[in-house]
């Protein structure tokens, strides 16, 4: 095809028509942000599973260390989720405006997310109505008929407090790279 009038004129008149790049932000500010919250967010995951295992060392009775660390966890969780729910909102408004180097940290923070809800909202309470059962009924709940479902709760609990720890340090990772924070918005969206 040949070129149009147009551009051979505007060719002709612009001697640097081609060679002109029109420099894209990148928004420093709100990586700064999504950073500071995932290192903070890796941190406190870090620090809540290190005060949950020093309840079972330092009290003797397993069933007392339990509620506390579950408490702890029940707590933290609102903060944790908060954290996670602005990363995950920050990031994709930044992928809208064509930063698609963030598309790393949507799977981690989402895996987080169903993690640190299901632990608070849908195993730690279920947990404490088998003990609250168990102590009606007089006895400890790992010495009562539902000891198995309960330990196989707490074993869950663990795997996801587990995975919490694991995809809050991947994506503080991942938020760590300069390559991700340095490179212009992706137009081709």
């Amino acid at each position: 095809m040949k070129p149009n009038l147009i551009s051979r004129c505007s060719a002709l008149l612009n001697p640097f028509y081609h060679m002109v790049e029109i420099s894209k932000p990148y928004y420093p500010l709100a990586h700064r942000l999504l950073r500071f919250i995932a290192y903070i967010l890796a941190g406190g995951i870090l620090a809540q599973a290190l005060c949950c295992s020093m309840f079972y060392f330092l009290i003797y009775d397993s069933q007392a260390a339990g509620m506390l660390a579950h408490l702890i966890i029940q707590h933290l969780s609102y903060f944790f989720l908060g954290g996670v729910f602005i990363i995950m909102s920050v990031s994709n408004i930044l992928i809208k405006r064509g930063l698609s180097q963030l598309r790393v940290i949507r799977i981690p923070s989402l895996t987080i997310f169903l993690a640190i809800a299901t632990t608070s909202f849908l195993l730690i309470p279920r947990m404490d109505y088998l003990r609250e059962t168990a102590l009606i009924d007089g006895m400890p709940v790992m010495l009562s008929p539902f000891a198995n479902y309960f330990a196989v709760l707490n074993a869950i609990t663990l795997l996801l407090l587990l995975a919490q720890m694991i995809f809050s340090g991947l994506m503080a990772w991942r938020l760590s790279d300069h390559q991700l924070t340095q490179m212009a918005p992706d137009r081709s969206n």
